[in-house]
């Protein structure tokens, strides 16, 4: 419900979601690539505001297209942004538990999947629900990500989760490729603001909030040490299971 509400209230998501639109948009060209049928019936989970279905409505031959996420004010900017496109349909639902049934010949998502409790079951049950032949394809930030932040922490703990690593995401059945998308902050401040615009502020499960004298000091070590931040990308691909 924190993660559902944090990107409900993420209204000025799409002028900070520089890195999302990118990953989006080079998933979208490996789905293209992939030998899906004409016609075929698509599931997007965590559609957000529609950066991925941007790059496949108009460029993949489909029946139906179910964007779904868990935020009901990310689907109204997404249902804002295909005013008018045919075949699209919304859904407010959570990606670890789906409500739709299927089959389909593609399930895929950019950048939502590192947000469900447990991605292994997640990763099951979605292929469960392809058609023979059909495809499951999804990013998500891979372990190594914020590498720069998590460093400025020194012993303290670090409120970002800690990301499956290739191996992890492999070992569910999954061809994996590894790619890093690397995005210069003005400072600490703006990179911890960045996050609470697009919904992704909320800390992993036990982490305990910093004084604000730690913080301070976390952020200043962030800002001596540079602003780049790392995010590793693992785009995964699957069939049926």
């Amino acid at each position: 419900m924190q993660v559902a509400n944090a990107f409900h209230r993420a209204h000025d998501y799409d002028r900070h979601a520089t890195v999302q639109r990118v990953v989006a948009e080079r998933l979208a060209e490996r789905i293209l690539a992939l030998d899906l049928p004409h016609g075929a019936r698509i599931l997007e989970i965590g559609c957000g505001t529609g950066f991925l279905g941007a790059g496949l409505i108009g460029r993949l031959s489909y029946d139906h297209y179910w964007m779904t996420d868990i935020a009901p004010g990310m689907l109204d900017l997404a249902r804002q942004r295909f005013a008018g496109s045919e075949g699209g349909h919304f859904a407010e639902m959570d990606g670890a538990e789906p409500t739709i049934t299927g089959p389909f010949d593609l399930i895929c998502s950019s950048l939502a999947m590192q947000w469900l409790p447990d991605l292994g079951d997640a990763v099951a049950r979605l292929r469960g629900l392809l058609a023979p032949g059909g495809r499951l394809a999804f990013t998500t930030l891979a372990a190594g990500s914020f590498a720069q932040w998590r460093a400025a922490y020194g012993d303290a703990m670090p409120g970002t989760p800690d990301y499956p690593s290739a191996d992890l995401l492999r070992g569910l059945g999954l061809d994996v490729s590894l790619e890093t998308v690397d995005h210069r902050y003005r400072n600490a401040h703006d990179f911890l603001a960045a996050l609470k615009a697009i919904g992704a502020g909320t800390p992993q499960p036990g982490y305990r909030p910093l004084s604000p004298s730690l913080l301070r000091q976390i952020m200043k070590r962030f800002d001596a040490a540079g602003t780049d931040v790392r995010h590793m990308i693992a785009t995964c691909i699957a069939g049926p299971a």
